[in-house]
């Protein structure tokens, strides 16, 4: 052992230079006899022990160092420092007494432990192994940022401190006003920490909130700072709705184990009762699995009944008592390549899960799934079984939804050049069942319903509220592909980049599916419908485009302007719309996908006949970061069946800009400015008219604090899909971070055409190192779904270390 220090006192008079360095040593070798219980455990230190290596030095500093052999006292003054191994401590005056065993450091103490944790007093006195002791004027600083103050504290049995008067806070002191209280802190008359059982305890509890007092309570305990899972009842939450009524949710945490853990949780409900969940959540090596459970006998299951007294074809089914769902995930790293998972909710209706907000599972729109996926150099496999659910009051949503018995998709990229280019497989594979049917296109007049997609004419019944599609075909349809597509670019001297490519595609399908019909049948032949039958089809492609990159630069500026032009040739779709199309009903024809060989968003349908799709691309840079990039160009249907124009199942093709033999005109344009202002725009313009038939505007900007972003959407009507009328929607949003702390925040959405807000939302945030909180108000009412709308005020509130609490309120809904 080491001593460092000026030692210029002796015990009883002038004792020389070198016995005063004597002395030195022998003071510090008897305070050092303390120094084994000081590696193992200290006042302040939050569970757990720290040993320090065998044969580590204690380090003393200090002006004065004093042994008394007689009285066995070591007495240390004026600055002392120690250091022994990781533990460190300054104080103005050390007192360690041999005979008593107990130490006694005073003035300005300060103990910083292997843990990171600081104490701080006044005074310190303590037996040797710390396990008893008392603190005067106690504040401990853990690494985490957590705080402990005390006028008095004792420490008993190595593991138990009781603070007297004890204050607990999460905040940081202000560092222009020290003195100022944190911005919360609990105050109690007794805190009582147990680092064995790893829980503090606070008796008469008062939370401040600013200084000022917010709530009281007798007695609460939380886990220590060093605790990340500990058994007990976590903060309450709030729901409220127009159905439920009014209810307060209590959970209870059980950590089960080091890689498990469970919450059950009771919500009682003013208009319906009690409700009960419990989730299990085990962690292993490779991957995790959850069991979820919720259920509710409900005392007025009618009051979810009333949409069906608005809706005319009554496709809501009635509510029974008994509701509940189960719900279960996992996920697994196989390896390095491979995963294994999978998300299943089973309930007993349609929207249970959505209604009563249970975690996990409320989304309105959700997939069932089982699934394995695997990522290769060059390859990418995924395997899954699927069910949809969609979460709403009218459950025809939900009981059309079709059961994937399952998907495969495989690609594969060559590694190597083949001939020079890029050659790459695509296999899908579709097994789906569907139990239910419904009629091809329904429109909703005021008080009849047709299925010719118009409402009549002259029959006086103006246009309800609400339009909505259905198209679904019951039994089941299989279907395998393989596609192979290879190209390669070449590049001349002259700078024209010309890229052929090739592909072929194989498909096997068996379908047994039915629709429900009307006698009248439809304009558009779509009365009932049967498919029974098996085969084959096949598609081949030889592709060109051209593009030539032309450059224009001056001192400030650069431009490049590119024509493209691209053909297609291949023959006629097989089977075009006999076969039942389930994965490609979406398609918007915009400049993203002008120059796609199909156009197509799925497997189902096969884009065919001989096709040249042209355009003009613009790309500039002006100065220092501004930038100008746009596309403009056409389709055109040469020579075959164009494929937009067959009818099939769905309907897909018919105003989407690609019927026609010379299509829609589509165009995109963006701007970004070096002062927060970006731009963009897309339009889809009739070829003949040019009247706008689609188009999306969308602004943003960012000034300091403040950002803000705007989108106008045009969809031009389309009565064959039920919408007689344009639709104009435009959604606004903005932030303003008023200081580092406070951030606003708010959007609304607005159908011009019906003069109608179909959501809106507006807010306050405030967060900073130790307290959060969120309030928002939504408010939604969309025309376009099939839902009641509803407004809720929502709070999130999380006091860091002590309180993480959601609380939410309906304010309204209608039918």
């Amino acid at each position: 052992m080491t001593a460092r220090g000026n030692p210029r006192r002796a015990e009883t008079g002038g004792w020389s230079k070198a016995k005063g360095a004597l002395l030195a040593g022998v003071a510090v070798a008897a305070l050092a006899s303390a120094s084994p219980a000081l590696a193992q455990a200290s006042l302040g230190e939050l569970g757990g022990t720290v040993s320090v290596p065998e044969g580590t030095q204690l380090f003393l500093e200090a002006d004065t160092v004093t042994y008394d052999s007689d009285r066995q006292v070591v007495r240390a003054a004026g600055g002392v420092q120690i250091d022994y191994g990781p533990y460190k401590l300054v104080a103005q005056d050390i007192v360690y007494d041999q005979a008593s065993r107990r130490l006694v450091a005073s003035g300005d103490v300060e103990l910083v432990e292997p843990t990171g944790n600081r104490i701080y007093a006044d005074s310190i006195d303590v037996t040797d192994d710390f396990a008893n002791g008392f603190v005067q004027a106690l504040r401990i600083e853990t690494p985490d940022n957590t705080r402990f103050a005390a006028g008095q504290a004792v420490r008993r049995d190595g593991a138990v401190t009781t603070f007297e008067r004890g204050i607990y806070t999460a905040c940081e002191a202000c560092e222009k006003n020290p003195d100022r209280p944190p911005l919360w802190q609990v105050k109690a008359r007794r805190i009582v920490w147990d680092q064995n059982a790893k829980v503090i305890r606070y008796y008469g509890a008062r939370f401040e909130l600013f200084g000022k007092p917010l709530a009281y309570l007798p007695y609460f305990a939380s886990p220590d700072p060093t605790v990340k899972r500990q058994s007990g009842l976590l903060a309450p939450s709030f729901k409220s709705s127009d159905k439920t009524g009014f209810g307060v949710r209590i959970p209870y945490y059980f950590a089960i184990d080091e890689s498990s853990d469970a919450t059950i949780a009771g919500t009682y409900f003013t208009k319906q009762g009690f409700l009960a969940e419990a989730e299990y959540r085990r962690a292993f090596e490779n991957g995790y699995i959850t069991l979820q459970t919720a259920g509710i006998s409900q005392a007025n299951p009618d009051r979810f009944n009333d949409f069906r007294s608005d809706n005319v074809l009554g496709f809501a089914d009635p509510v029974d008592e008994t509701r509940g769902m189960v719900g279960t995930t996992g996920r697994f790293a196989l390896n390095d390549r491979w995963t294994f998972g999978w998300d299943i909710l089973a309930q007993s209706d349609s929207n249970f899960s959505n209604v009563y907000e249970i975690e996990n599972f409320s989304e309105i729109y959700r997939t069932s799934e089982v699934y394995l996926t695997g990522l290769g150099d060059q390859t990418f496999f995924d395997l899954r079984g699927q069910k949809f659910d969609v979460q709403t009051e009218n459950t025809l949503t939900d009981r059309v939804q079709p059961y994937i018995w399952p998907t495969l998709d495989y690609q594969r990229i060559e590694e190597n050049p083949v001939l020079g280019g890029q050659l790459e497989y695509n296999v899908n594979v579709t097994n789906l069942s569907r139990n239910a049917s419904s009629p091809g296109f329904l429109l909703i007049c005021q008080s009849e319903f047709t299925v010719s997609g118009v409402c009549e004419q002259g029959n006086g019944f103006p246009f309800r509220t609400d339009y909505f599609r259905r198209n679904a075909l019951e039994g089941d349809y299989s279907r395998a592909s393989f596609d192979a597509r290879w190209r390669r670019t070449y590049t001349t001297d002259a700078g024209l980049q010309i890229t052929p490519s090739l592909s072929g595609r194989g498909d096997l399908y068996r379908a047994d599916m039915s629709q429900i019909g009307y006698a009248n049948g439809t304009p558009l032949g779509l009365g009932g419908v049967e498919v029974d039958e098996a085969g084959g089809r096949a598609m081949a492609t030889a592709g060109l485009e051209a593009r030539y990159p032309y450059l224009i630069e001056t001192a400030n500026t650069q431009h490049v302007i590119t024509p493209i032009a691209q053909l297609l040739l291949r023959p006629n779709e097989m089977d075009a719309g006999r076969l039942p199309n389930e994965d490609a009903q979406s398609l918007v024809f915009n400049a993203a996908n002008l120059f796609d060989e199909d156009k197509f968003s799925g497997y189902d349908r096969i884009e065919g006949g001989t096709r040249a799709n042209v355009g003009v691309q613009y790309s500039g840079v002006f100065g220092a970061g501004y930038s100008l990039d746009a596309l403009i160009g056409q389709s055109f249907h040469l020579a075959g069946e164009n494929p937009y124009s067959q009818l099939d199942y769905a309907l897909v093709g018919f105003d989407s800009g690609l019927e026609t033999d010379r299509s829609d005109y589509v165009s995109a344009v963006s701007l970004s400015t070096p002062y927060g202002v970006n731009l963009g725009a897309q339009g889809r313009f009739d070829e003949e008219t040019l009247d706008v038939n689609r188009a999306d505007v969308m602004a943003g900007v960012t000034i300091g604090r403040l950002d803000t972003a705007v989108t106008y959407s045009l969809i031009g009507a389309q009565p064959i899909y039920s919408f007689p009328d344009d639709r104009h929607q435009v959604t606004t949003s903005a932030s303003l971070k008023v200081t580092d702390e406070i951030r606003t925040f708010g959007s609304i959405s607005y159908d011009i055409e019906n003069e109608a807000v179909i959501n809106r939302s507006f807010g306050v945030g405030y967060a900073d190192e130790c307290f959060s909180l969120i309030a928002e108000y939504q408010n939604t009412n969309d025309r376009y779904n099939l839902q009641s709308s509803e407004s809720k005020v929502m709070f999130k509130l999380a006091l860091r270390t002590l309180v993480d609490a959601d609380f939410g309120f309906g304010v309204g809904s209608g039918g």
